[in-house]
């Protein structure tokens, strides 16, 4: 990929696939599991971006704005994350993809929903994270969005149905560490849910 500059955002041709997934991965129905889902704390945040082009299985050049994500989820550090993200069907839309590694695991198939405002520009996560599905969002000005680092804290929503069925995938992801890099990550992951009632109290989010 050829990057070329930091500029704003405009997102005026389609990445279709990644779009009409993330659409119907957003929209379809939940089922039971979502009322009683554990939540995962999360403090992410996006540089600003890059402005480069990628050539599509047609050979045909397209636009492509890159950055990486740094923070915690869960407790854990991200240990690497990049997104790409690509101009919508309309001013309104886009999609993309992204990566996110903690000490335990990485996030599988994670794509990305933009939707944008005259005023807010919305990022919506989706992937599967140490066996269960994962969904947060970050949120931005539209104006010169992508200039500046976007910052965004919150609770992810999961599959995950139990604290401890959490700390025990982190426990799994993790066995292969080094005794004292396991017994670490651990100790953060049961961090989780003190950061979450934290989170919680100070917001009044449920």
């Amino acid at each position: 990929m050829l990057i070329r500059s930091r500029r704003p955002l405009t997102w005026r041709r389609t990445a279709a696939a990644a779009l009409c997934i993330t659409a119907a991965l957003i929209l379809a129905p939940r089922g039971v599991d979502a009322a009683i889902s554990y939540l995962l704390y999360y403090a992410i945040e996006i540089p600003p971006v890059l402005t480069g082009y990628e050539m599509d299985d047609q050979q045909n050049r397209r636009v492509v704005y890159t950055s990486v994500l740094r923070g915690t989820l869960g407790g854990l550090a991200v240990d690497s994350g990049t997104l790409a993200l690509h101009p919508g069907a309309s001013a309104a839309a886009g999609g993309g993809q992204f990566t996110l590694r903690t000490a335990a695991g990485s996030v599988k198939d994670g794509l990305i929903l933009l939707t944008t405002d005259r005023k807010q520009t919305t990022l919506v996560f989706l992937g599967t994270y140490l066996g269960a599905r994962l969904q947060f969002k970050m949120m931005g000005p539209t104006e010169n969005f992508g200039t500046a680092t976007i910052s965004g804290k919150g609770l992810a929503d999961t599959s995950f149905v139990a604290h401890s069925e959490y700390v025990a995938a982190i426990t799994l992801g993790v066995a292969g560490l080094a005794p004292a890099a396991r017994a670490q990550a651990i100790t953060a992951a049961e961090s989780n849910l003190r950061l979450v009632t934290a989170y919680q109290a100070a917001t009044g989010s449920p």
